[in-house]
């Protein structure tokens, strides 16, 4: 049983963030659902689902809890809140709890070199097909990715991606980044299955 959205978490509305935990419960579930069904994938693939998205429930539970005890009208929470208050008005730490509250600084922890966008959402790309998404200059990445182009996309980006390849899972998020061939395929095939004509 894989749940998601309130099956998988209920705590307080704090915020509206259970509506974008299960969208995002949904959208992370789906892709790798659809990949296994389809048999391109193993059953490992849909373990990644809980190792991803559990951390994260649980992250929010804790945060509504804080935020729910911050409005409890007593002398001592009245105290807390002050406190709290004064550190909201420092940019960085605004930015902090918004990134948390809103969703948008989660990070997988994914396998692969270091890289600032490695496990993390990347915004404003078009994912509508369900595929992938290989951001990249090099004809020699979109070969090696071409046994996979019923799963994966290919587009030249203007970005600055701070990598000379960036793949980009169908749920939005940045699945693997760099420069060689051979990790790029061994993502691939772990993500969508052996290439075409190996299954």
């Amino acid at each position: 049983m894989l749940p998601a959205g309130d099956a998988a978490h209920i705590h307080s509305p704090m915020g509206g963030q259970g509506l974008n935990l299960g969208l995002q419960d949904a959208h992370n579930l789906g892709w790798k659902l659809a990949a296994r069904i389809e048999g391109r994938a193993s059953d490992e693939l849909l373990d990644t689902y809980h190792a991803e998205r559990h951390p994260v429930a649980a992250r929010v539970l804790a945060n509504t809890r804080a935020q729910a005890v911050l409005l409890v009208p007593d002398e001592e929470n009245l105290a807390l809140r002050d406190i709290v208050e004064e550190p909201l008005t420092v940019p960085d730490a605004n930015k902090v709890v918004a990134g948390m509250i809103s969703g948008l600084d989660i990070r997988y922890a994914l396998p692969g070199p270091p890289h600032p966008l490695l496990g993390r959402y990347l915004p404003g790309l078009d994912l509508r097909a369900g595929r992938g998404l290989l951001l990249s200059g090099s004809e020699r990445l979109r070969a090696a990715a071409a046994p996979w182009s019923a799963w994966v996309g290919y587009e030249v980006t203007g970005r600055e991606l701070g990598a000379e390849a960036v793949l980009v899972r169908p749920d939005g998020y940045v699945g693997w980044t760099g420069s060689d061939a051979a990790p790029l395929a061994d993502t691939l095939s772990r993500w969508a299955g052996p290439p075409a004509g190996n299954r």
